[in-house]
């Protein structure tokens, strides 16, 4: 846990700030490190663009915004955190093993209901 004088390291995902132009710099996009799109300018310039190219330059500006961010983000991790420990290799590889059986088991279940539906839909001699 964070000191009282000390921000919480989730909050400061909050906090990071990434932009990104484009189509010349009439498009200018801002996001935060949880990739939340913060901010958003168009140049009354940009709107005599043809609509598709308008929205591939913000969809290319909002990608390069939210990747610098991932990147800040990522680097904001403390390295106790980025570090796996043998217990938690050992947790992940267990859930999924149990997610892998839960998912067998219901794929046979699955079956058996298609094949009854199919035997009821066949007709009656």
């Amino acid at each position: 846990m964070a000191a009282p004088d000390q921000p919480d390291f989730l909050d400061q995902f909050a906090e990071i700030r990434e932009s990104a132009e484009a189509a010349k710099g009439l498009v200018k996009v801002a996001v935060d490190g949880t990739s939340d799109l913060v901010g958003l300018t168009i140049d009354p310039r940009a709107m005599r663009l043809p609509s598709h190219e308008l929205a591939d330059a913000i969809r290319d500006a909002f990608g390069r915004a939210r990747a610098a961010a991932q990147e800040r983000a990522t680097q904001a991790i403390p390295e106790a955190l980025r570090q796996e420990t043998p217990d938690l290799g050992a947790l992940l590889q267990g859930m999924q093993a149990d997610a892998h059986s839960s998912m067998n088991e219901i794929l046979v279940v699955a079956n058996e209901l298609t094949t009854r539906l199919d035997r009821l839909m066949q007709p009656r001699q």
